[in-house]
């Protein structure tokens, strides 16, 4: 079995599993040239089966945070993050 998984997150909090690798940097790799499969782009996490253990640049203080806590944070802030891309706000700032 591999040993991490990308978690991708949508704004509201769902999330999908995809690209599972023993490499964290070879998941992003396979990321960055998953092209426009989504409507908006997602927000991506590197995980182990609970844990998140890399994070985008800008959300570093969600590493080592379990899976549901992070998406239990990004559902609360869900009308905050919907606003933000309404304004163009990087959404670093309100997680």
């Amino acid at each position: 079995m591999k040993k991490y998984k990308a978690i991708l997150f949508a704004p509201d909090g769902d999330f999908v599993t995809d690209f599972y690798s023993d490499n964290k940097e070879d998941i992003w790799d396979s990321v960055n040239d998953m092209g426009s499969k989504w409507i908006f782009y997602p927000i991506v996490f590197i995980a182990t089966d609970k844990t998140i253990v890399d994070t985008p640049e800008g959300l570093e203080h969600l590493k080592g945070k379990r899976i549901t806590t992070v998406r239990n944070h990004i559902k609360n802030v869900y009308e905050q993050v919907c606003d933000s891309i309404s304004e163009g706000m990087p959404l670093h700032i309100l997680y």
